[in-house]
């Protein structure tokens, strides 16, 4: 069967990734662009006698600038092979901005075919767009779509068959006459024909004009020597304007008549209910009291909704150590699998439903466009602290998790502010953290909802959320006062339209970001389990053929619980706490696989409970409780503060290309873990709180 490569281009908020959803469904898979550590998706379509790979670009509004993502999209295009076709995603509703992307891919030369997005949007605002006009002016074939509902998606796909639907046009726009002129007289002379060698002709003239958005020479390069020397002169001997900027202005004249000509829009009147709502969200006051009070929502919604779901994965891991017990005779095979891989696994295991709510939240907030106001709200605020609101959603995008959110900061173009960013960005409750503190918060805070709907372990995880805020802004301030002194970037960013979001969308969104959480934390935990596992029975014995372990302070790793449990201890710590903080080092939500493998060697023959009972019932050598609220405080603001995840210190390095900043990440967040901890646990104790 015959396979092609498509590109799938477009601005910011168009619509790409739904569509993308729609076109792949699971098909999808994630990694990263060859050479750099950015996310791209790739996705496939079985068609008759062809199957089609997508690959889903970053979405940016050129290719001319420094930022990582217009880089990417640059170099992947300029790569491109030569039957190699771009689907362009065009928002309908901004014309304007995506044809001026658009007309820089024509420009390069490659076969494309234009997706016109936001069908539902046109017809509830009247807008009327004459398709055969817009076609007629971009000489491209364009199919109309509703990405959400999937209206238009099986024409689009009967397109996508055909080798003709992918056209190649010649440049639209002009330069003035002078540089128009000048170029036609190369192309003659240089016997330039096609659009690819005409793009690098134009390339190579902005960068011998000192164009800041092409740093290096390489269009320039495809020429022979004689040519570089010939345009090396002409452009320092005549004043010639090729540039980005001339570029831009050139493109927009001719955006302006095309659009004139093919979309016609009704009178609006101002006032809409989209005015009143950003009145509301952009507020100074209520702003803020909108964004808290969602905050809110999400961490009450993680404990009420997701109880029932996380009852029955339990209950489920329970029936299915039972099975696997059954019909296992006693023994260290038996133990391993009912209690170092179930056990351990299944830990985490539970904690599924309340990370899937978490990505559907962040997920709704995306896509309904109210994360992009919430930006421009949070601009104010982090000016305070040095920062700028370009900040903000890589610091938001560690609730998820901190490594993505550190890719992130490649948008931000000045060096200070990223840094600070990304140096920041893990003291944000992550996604990793929430295996740990719901199990904390489910253990010491077990108190009945506040007047039958507010329960005390949703406003505590609300809680930790503020103060990592609150705290990584803290730490934002002091870098940018000592280390980092640049002066903080201006944010500039378009709002967009409010949407609502797509339930096919949000639904491949919060599965690839589980499936993600499962396969990378999941190895790690089920590899920490067995070796737990080993160290918490053995050594063992088979003694009157009855297979023997040792008692957990016996064991390989009692004793070196041990031994740690005195350093330990003025933080409120005991040892098995202490060794599930060691092992958590690999990635946090390991601490709660660790409990269950360490507890449930202790608990081994007794009933069946579930961890957060077996923790609470635990007591001292002195008969007191180990798990009480003042230690369940002290172990929250440790894992708030730790710098606990291997792949958070490795996105760090090859971020900053320096072992310096994760060095300085490591020690700065462990130092704050540690004194935190020991200043409320002691103060705790002379207070008289347990």
């Amino acid at each position: 069967m015959k396979e092609k490569n498509i590109y799938l281009v477009g601005n910011p908020n168009c619509g790409k990734t739904t569509l993308f959803n729609q076109l792949t469904g699971l098909t999808q898979k994630t990694g990263n662009f060859s050479g750099v550590t950015v996310e791209k998706k790739e996705g496939y379509i079985s068609l008759p006698n062809i199957e089609l790979k997508i690959t889903d670009l970053p979405g940016t509004y050129g290719l001319g600038g420094i930022a990582e993502d217009k880089k990417i999209a640059y170099e992947v295009l300029l790569k491109r092979k030569e039957d190699e076709v771009v689907i362009y995603v065009l928002d309908a509703l901004n014309l304007e901005r995506g044809l001026q992307f658009l007309l820089q891919i024509i420009d390069m030369g490659a076969p494309t075919l234009v997706v016109l997005t936001m069908k539902d949007v046109l017809e509830k605002k009247r807008i009327q767009l004459d398709l055969e006009k817009l076609k007629q002016s971009l000489g491209l074939q364009i199919v109309l779509v509703n990405a959400k509902s999937g209206e238009g998606i099986a024409e689009l796909k009967s397109l996508l068959a055909k080798e003709e639907s992918f056209q190649k046009q010649k440049r639209l726009w002009k330069w003035d006459e002078k540089e128009e002129s000048y170029l036609n007289s190369l192309k003659q002379k240089l016997k330039i024909t096609t659009n690819e060698a005409e793009f690098f002709l134009t390339q190579s003239l902005k960068f011998l004009n000192g164009d800041p958005h092409l740093q290096d020479n390489r269009n320039l390069n495809q020429f022979p020597i004689e040519t570089k020397e010939l345009l090396s002169r002409e452009i320092e001997s005549k004043s010639f304007h090729f540039g980005y900027q001339e570029e831009m202005i050139h493109r927009s004249i001719l955006i302006k008549k095309i659009i004139s000509n093919s979309i016609f829009y009704p009178n609006v009147t101002k006032g809409g209910w989209e005015e009143k709502l950003d009145q509301i969200f952009l507020h100074p006051v209520f702003g803020f009291l909108c964004f808290f009070l969602l905050m809110g929502i999400l961490f009450q919604s993680l404990f009420s909704f997701a109880e029932i779901p996380m009852d029955l994965i339990e209950g489920g891991i329970t029936k299915l150590q039972d099975f696997t017990g059954s019909y296992l005779p006693d023994g260290p095979l038996r133990s391993l699998l009912v209690e170092g891989i179930l056990g351990g696994v299944g830990s985490v295991v539970v904690f599924v439903p309340q990370i899937a709510l978490l990505f559907l939240f962040i997920g709704v907030l995306e896509e309904s466009g109210y994360l992009a106001r919430a930006s421009f709200l949070m601009d104010r605020l982090m000016g305070k602290f040095g920062l700028s609101g370009k900040s903000f959603i890589p610091l938001l995008s560690s609730a998820a998790c901190a490594v993505p959110a550190i890719l992130g900061t490649r948008t931000i173009e000045n060096k200070s502010d990223r840094f600070t960013t990304i140096m920041v960005s893990p003291l944000i409750m992550c996604s990793a953290r929430y295996p740990v503190y719901i199990l904390i918060v489910g253990t010491v805070f077990s108190y009945p909802p506040i007047f039958g709907i507010f329960n005390v372990q949703g406003f505590v995880l609300f809680s930790m959320f503020f103060l990592g805020m609150a705290v990584s802004f803290t730490f934002a301030l002091i870098f940018r006062k000592t280390v980092f002194k640049e002066n903080a970037s201006y944010f500039v960013m378009e709002l967009p339209r409010y949407n609502l979001p797509s339930i096919k969308s949000l639904f491949f969104t919060v599965y690839g970001k589980v499936k993600s959480f499962l396969a990378t934390a999941g190895q790690i935990i089920l590899y920490i389990s067995i070796l737990l596992w080993f160290l918490s029975h053995f050594p063992a014995e088979y003694k009157d053929e009855v297979w023997k372990t040792s008692p957990i302070e016996s064991s390989y790793i009692g004793r070196v619980g041990k031994v740690m449990e005195p350093a330990i201890a003025p933080l409120g710590f005991d040892w098995k706490i202490g060794i599930s903080i060691l092992t958590s080092f690999a990635a946090r939500e390991v601490m709660v696989s660790t409990l269950a493998v360490l507890y449930g060697s202790e608990e081994e023959g007794e009933e069946s409970e579930s961890l957060r009972e077996t923790l609470r019932a635990d007591k001292k050598s002195d008969g007191s409780f180990v798990w009480t609220p003042l230690t369940g405080i002290s172990l929250l603001l440790f894992f708030a503060f730790a710098s606990q995840c291997m792949s958070t210190l490795a996105v760090t390095k090859k971020e900053t290309g320096s072992l310096l900043w994760p060095t300085v990440q490591f020690l700065y967040m462990t130092t704050l873990a540690i004194s935190t901890s020991f200043i409320v646990y002691q103060l705790g104790k002379i207070l008289g709180f347990v």
